[in-house]
C-alpha cells in the first residue's frame, strides 16, 4: 500500500514509512520529501520535518509546498523563519509564515503583515480571499470581519467557511454557526475541517456527546497528535464529569476510549488511567467498577 491510500484512511504514521522508504528509493524526485516532511509536521517532529524539506527544496527550489513545510517546521524560531523572506514573493501560507514571524519578534507592522492587508483591500476576489484567511488567524480579535470577507469572495472554498464557523463561536454567534455549518453538512462528511468546526459548535452548545462524536470523526480521518488530543481531552472531561455525577458505569466507557486515544503516555490518556484507577480502588465491586463506597 502506497502512503496516499494510508492518508485516505487517515493513518498519518504508516503514510509517512512509505514516503521514506520511496524518498529512499527515488532520491531525485521532491515530492516523497516533501509528503514526508508533511507528515512528520503533523506528528509534531519539526526537527525531522526541516530535513526533509530542506532536501525537497533543494530538488524543487521554486516549490512552495515545499517551502511551506520547511517554514512550518522552524516556526518555533521566527528569526530563522525571516531568513526565508527573500523566497516568498505572493500569498499563501508561506507569505503567513512570514507574517507570523515578524508579529513573534514584535513587528507588527511588518512587510508581510502590510503585504496581506493590503492584499486584502486591493487584492483581487482569490488574493483577497486568501489574505483574509491568514488576517484571521494572525489577529483573532478581528477575525470574523475578516473571514466573513473570504468566504463572501470564494463561497465555495470549505476551509475559509470552517474557519468562520470558528470565529463565530469564538464571538458566541452560535446561531449563525449552526447555519454556516448546515451548508456543508451534505457535502463534507469526509472533510477533516468541518468536523473540527462541528466539534467546537457542539461543545459551546453544551453537547458533549455530540461534540465528541465530531472529535471522534476527525480523528479517524487524520491520527495526529492534534485531532488525538482534541478527541481525548474531549472523551476525559466528559468522563470525569460523568465520575462527579455519580454516574460511574457510564463514565467508564469514555475513560477508556480516552486511554486508548493516541499514546497511552499521552497527557490525556494518563489522566484518564489515574481515574479509572481510582474509581477500582474506591468502588464496591473491585473489578466492576461499582457505585461508590
Amino acid at each position: 500500500m502506497d502512503g496516499d491510500l494510508f492518508l485516505q484512511q487517515g493513518d498519518v504514521s504508516s503514510a509517512l514509512r512509505c514516503y521514506l522508504s520511496e524518498s529512499e528509493e527515488h532520491p531525485l524526485d521532491w515530492w516523497p520529501s516533501y509528503r514526508a516532511a508533511w507528515c512528520f509536521n503533523l506528528l509534531d517532529k519539526p526537527d525531522s520535518a526541516a530535513i526533509l524539506a530542506q532536501a525537497a527544496l533543494a530538488l524543487a527550489p521554486c516549490e512552495e509546498r515545499c517551502l511551506g513545510e520547511l517554514l512550518k517546521s522552524v516556526s518555533h524560531d521566527p528569526e530563522r523563519v525571516l531568513q526565508y523572506d527573500y523566497l516568498v514573493s505572493g500569498g499563501g501560507v508561506c507569505r503567513y509564515r512570514l507574517a507570523r514571524a515578524e508579529i513573534d519578534t514584535g513587528d507588527t507592522g511588518g512587510e508581510s503583515v502590510l503585504w496581506l492587508l493590503n492584499e486584502f483591500d486591493t487584492g483581487d476576489s482569490a488574493s483577497a480571499a486568501d489574505a483574509g484567511c491568514w488576517l484571521s488567524i494572525l489577529f483573532p480579535e478581528k477575525g470574523t470581519l475578516y473571514i466573513e470577507r473570504s468566504v463572501a469572495l470564494a463561497p465555495h472554498e470549505v476551509f475559509y467557511r470552517c474557519l468562520y464557523i470558528e470565529r463565530l463561536v469564538d464571538s458566541g454567534l452560535l446561531a449563525r454557526a449552526e447555519q454556516e455549518l448546515a451548508l456543508l453538512s451534505e457535502t463534507c462528511e469526509e472533510n477533516l475541517n468541518y468536523w473540527q468546526a462541528a466539534a467546537s459548535l457542539y461543545e459551546a452548545e453544551g453537547d458533549p456527546l455530540a461534540a465528541i462524536e465530531a472529535s471522534g470523526k476527525a480523528y479517524s480521518l487524520r491520527q495526529v497528535p492534534s485531532t488525538g488530543a482534541d478527541l481525548g481531552w474531549r472523551l476525559y472531561f466528559h468522563g470525569r464529569d460523568l465520575v462527579r455525577e455519580n454516574r460511574i458505569s457510564e463514565a467508564v466507557p469514555f475513560l477508556y476510549q480516552c486511554s486508548d486515544t493516541w499514546s497511552p503516555e499521552s497527557s490525556w490518556a494518563l489522566r484518564a488511567d489515574s481515574l479509572l484507577d481510582l474509581m477500582n480502588e474506591f468502588t464496591s465491586v473491585s473489578d466492576g467498577f461499582g457505585e461508590p463506597l
